[in-house]
């Protein structure tokens, strides 16, 4: 029998809001890499100088922002990370909003000079008409000059047999992995295993959601059906990043 599936949100809240933290590592380690990505990628303060960060969670590309110069918001469903981004952004202009970015017209209507989505936020939208609808909604809220970058895994090519289980981090107080399932041409499942110890015992956690299998020549193309030109593609360490404008 195939394991309950859950929403995004549902998963995190459920899993990956108490170990998300864990498995990227210190967190100024990974502010700074967002930093010198964007500092690379042409990204910097222009216009009104305000920033929007699209599933920030505990605030690594928010920060990045914000060191850059810029006026940041970050979007998230998760009031636990938001939480630990204020922790991370007190003394940065950077304001937290607890909502889906589907509906960021309405929680974050803009405008603004750069939005970003980054890690794996824009493959846990439930459908590729969803993505299409907000990239159409994001498009509406750019101020005239304005950039996105999206960076997300590209997996319109699955990993195939054992290649499918993937070690995500250990230590002696956690191991966690996961291992991938093919459910549809636009879609798959993300079973995430964790355990904990706890004393000389270890709590055992799993759960499994969907994520969206989207190209990076699709993505390209409903970018431009929105008005938005990508002029940088890359693929590093896994991760795909598009920089349109």
């Amino acid at each position: 029998m195939r394991a309950t599936i859950g929403t995004a949100q549902e998963h995190y809240e459920a899993i990956l809001d108490d170990v998300y933290p864990w498995m990227m590592g210190p967190f100024d380690v990974k502010a700074d890499e967002q930093q010198a990505l964007f500092a690379r990628l042409g990204i910097g303060p222009s216009g009104s100088a305000r920033a929007l960060d699209l599933g920030c969670g505990p605030g690594y590309q928010a920060v990045a922002l914000a060191r850059l110069g810029f006026d940041v918001t970050g979007l998230d469903t998760s009031r636990k990370l938001l939480d630990l981004m204020a922790q991370q952004t007190m003394h940065l202009h950077v304001r937290g909003v607890v909502g889906d970015i589907a509906h960021l017209r309405d929680l974050a209507p803009g405008p603004w000079s750069v939005v970003v989505c980054m890690g794996d936020t824009i493959t846990h939208l439930p459908g590729k008409d969803a993505v299409r609808q907000m990239l159409h909604d994001l498009a509406a809220t750019l101020e005239p000059g304005a950039s996105v970058v999206i960076g997300y895994r590209d997996m319109s090519v699955l990993p195939q047999g054992l290649d499918r289980f993937i070690p995500v981090k250990a230590d002696e107080q956690r191991v966690a992995h996961c291992f991938l399932e093919h459910e549809s041409e636009d879609a798959y499942l993300a079973h995430d295993i964790v355990y904990t110890r706890e004393g000389s015992a270890w709590r055992f956690a799993k759960g499994c959601y969907r994520k969206l299998r989207i190209g990076a020549d699709w993505l390209s193309a409903e970018l431009a059906a929105c008005g938005l030109t990508v002029r940088h593609r890359e693929v590093e360490r896994g991760m795909t990043t598009l920089v349109a404008g």
